[in-house]
């Protein structure tokens, strides 16, 4: 029989107690030899990684230099391809489990590590950790993105996104959307949903913490290939988003869905125009009476600037009043100096007031609102986007 090979650990454990029961286990507990090395820092621990490539990281998440899951995404960034096993206590196994949903492999209440079985559960997390590189591999997408900005607040562009992206993703795509909001998000409330954790949770990090594990950990199932990242939910988890957090993101997410629909703030910022320029088509949301026209109008020509590509802007129009009839879509096109999509007929409300997960485009498809909102989706993903006839 073939004897395993030496498994190569290192831990990050600032507490000598612990860190010399983990040496005793491991010494003592018998089976194929491992060699351990302890540091007591993070600091120790990222130069040890970029020293040698150790098979497994033993890591206890509250160092001297760093706590909390700040530890873990560091770790992971440094150590993309390696087990990475965290520490923690009784008090904190919601943050240990937080860590294993952003791709830690395993983790150990530090009381329960008395047993001769912690070498073998290292090796099945070195296992866990290879054969999800694997398949990792094999699931890569290249998804294209899609960024819909407001022409003022207010006018609906939430609630289009939500339903464009259940709408394509009742197509057979796989879809994320994501809510770049550096304050209050509405997703949640448009999906009375109360989600496990949002897009703070990846904006407190540098931009090389956003990992695929990261990003997945943080989206929320809604069925049917359609999932999504929503924006913050108290006021203390408020972060500005940076450029390089917004293109770390979109790297990310489209490495995981074939659609990617990002609902941006209706001011430009730096990061906004990082998400609009790495866009396949960029869509303008505006209200249909004169001011919707007026700010339309307005951010139009910026709006341009950063596509600078030709076709790659377009309008849709929403009719939150039954029966208007200011300006059809010919002159709108005309005086905005783009395609329009479509023109969503009222019904969004329905959203707002319903108990329901499940956006109005798949509870009531039949609705003139699901109905024009399919049809912008198909516009949409048609290839080059297709737009209403003049």
């Amino acid at each position: 029989m073939q004897q395993e090979s030496e498994l190569s650990v290192l831990l990050i454990e600032d507490e000598p107690d612990a860190a010399r029961l983990i040496q005793h286990v491991l010494t003592k507990g018998g089976g194929a030899p491992v060699a351990l090395e302890w540091v007591g820092d993070l600091r120790s621990g990222i130069e040890r990684l970029a020293e040698r490539s150790f098979q497994a990281v033993l890591l206890d998440l509250n160092l001297p230099d760093s706590s909390g899951f700040e530890t873990f995404a560091c770790v992971r960034q440094k150590a993309p391809d390696r087990a990475v096993i965290v520490l923690t206590g009784h008090e904190d196994e919601d943050l240990a489990l937080q860590a294993v949903r952003a791709g830690a492999d395993e983790y150990l209440i530090k009381s329960d590590i008395r047993d001769r079985f912690l070498a073998q559960r290292i090796r099945y997390a070195v296992e866990r950790s290879r054969l999800k590189r694997q398949g990792s591999e094999k699931a890569v997408k290249s998804g294209k993105i899609f960024s819909f900005i407001g022409a003022k607040g207010g006018v609906g562009t939430t609630t289009l996104v939500v339903n464009l992206a259940a709408a394509l993703a009742k197509g057979g795509k796989t879809v994320i959307a994501i809510e770049l909001m550096p304050e209050y998000g509405s997703f949640a409330t448009l999906l009375n949903h109360t989600p496990s954790w949002d897009i703070s949770t990846l904006l407190r990090g540098a931009p090389e913490t956003i990992s695929r594990e990261a990003v997945a950990s943080c989206l929320e199932e809604f069925g049917g290939g359609f999932r999504a990242l929503c924006g913050p939910q108290r006021p203390e988890d408020y972060h500005p988003v940076s450029t390089e957090q917004a293109r770390a993101l979109l790297g990310v997410a489209r490495a995981l869905a074939d659609y990617i629909l990002v609902d941006v703030p209706s001011i430009f910022a730096p990061s906004i125009e990082e998400v609009i320029q790495h866009s396949s088509f960029t869509t303008l949301v505006v209200e249909r009476n004169r001011i919707g026209l007026h700010a339309a109008k307005a951010k139009m020509p910026a709006l341009q600037a950063i596509v600078a590509r030709p076709g790659a802007v377009g309008a849709v129009l929403i009719n939150k009043t039954p029966f208007i009839e200011f300006l059809t879509p010919p002159e709108f096109s005309k005086r905005l100096g783009c395609g329009i999509l479509g023109v969503v007929p009222p019904a969004a409300d329905l959203q707002a007031g319903s108990e329901s997960q499940v956006p109005p485009v798949l509870s009531h498809p039949d609705m003139p609102f699901s109905q024009t909102i399919q049809d912008v989706a198909r516009r949409l993903s048609s290839g080059p986007a297709r737009f209403l006839a003049a």
